[in-house]
C-alpha cells in the first residue's frame, strides 16, 4: 500500500473517470445510481482526511513558530528557561525514595524551590513594573486554575501550599514596587 501524506491511495475507487456526456465509466458499463453514491462517498471521506491533514499541518507551524518566537522573546528579555526546567533523572526512572526526596521541604519540586521558579519566572517578565507584576500573578492564579480543572477540579495540598508561597513572594515584590496587591480569582 503506498500513501500520499499518510492517506492510503486504495482508499480512491479506480473507476472515477466517468463520461460525463454518458454516464458511464472507462470500461463502458452503466455506473449504478448506488456506485456513484459510495464513491461520493469515499471522496468525501477522502477529502475530510486530506483537509484534516492539512489543518494538523498548519496548526502545527503556526503552535512550532509560536513557541520559537515566545523563546527567542524570552531569550532577548535574558530568561535562560533551563533555570525553570528539571534537568535530572527521568521521573519514570526514579526509586521511591528519590521521587520523595524530590518533592520534600528542599527538593526541586517542593513547595519552596517550585514556589521560587514561579517568582522569579513572573518577576523576570514583569521586570520592576508592579503592573506587569500584578498582571503576572493574575496570570499564575489563572494557570492554576486551569491545572485544577485538568485533574478533575482539584490538586494534591502540596500544589495549594506551592501556589500560596509564589503568591506571597509575588505580593511582596509588588508591595516593595509601590504596589498593590489587588487579588482576581481566576
Amino acid at each position: 500500500m503506498s500513501s500520499i501524506n499518510g492517506v492510503n491511495k486504495s482508499l480512491f475507487p479506480n473507476n472515477l473517470t466517468t463520461d460525463k456526456k454518458e454516464g458511464q465509466d472507462r470500461k463502458g458499463a452503466q455506473a449504478s445510481e448506488s456506485d456513484k453514491t459510495a464513491d461520493n462517498k469515499l471522496i468525501d471521506t477522502n477529502k475530510l482526511i486530506i483537509e484534516m491533514h492539512l489543518k494538523i499541518q498548519i496548526e502545527s507551524k503556526t503552535n512550532f513558530g509560536t513557541q520559537v518566537a515566545i523563546e527567542q522573546l524570552l531569550a532577548d528579555a535574558g530568561v535562560d528557561l533551563s533555570q525553570f526546567m528539571y534537568n535530572g533523572k527521568p521521573i519514570t526512572d526514579l526509586t521511591q525514595d528519590e521521587a520523595t526526596e524530590l518533592v520534600s521541604d528542599d527538593g526541586y519540586f517542593g513547595i519552596t524551590q517550585t514556589a521560587q521558579r514561579i517568582f522569579e519566572f513572573a518577576s523576570s517578565m514583569a521586570g520592576d513594573d508592579p503592573e506587569r507584576l500584578q498582571t503576572a500573578r493574575d496570570a499564575v492564579l489563572k494557570g492554576f486554575k486551569e491545572a485544577e480543572e485538568l485533574f478533575g477540579g482539584s490538586l494534591p495540598d502540596i500544589s495549594h501550599d506551592t501556589i500560596s508561597a509564589a503568591l506571597e513572594l509575588i505580593d511582596g515584590k509588588i508591595s516593595e514596587l509601590g504596589g498593590s496587591v489587588v487579588n482576581i480569582q481566576a
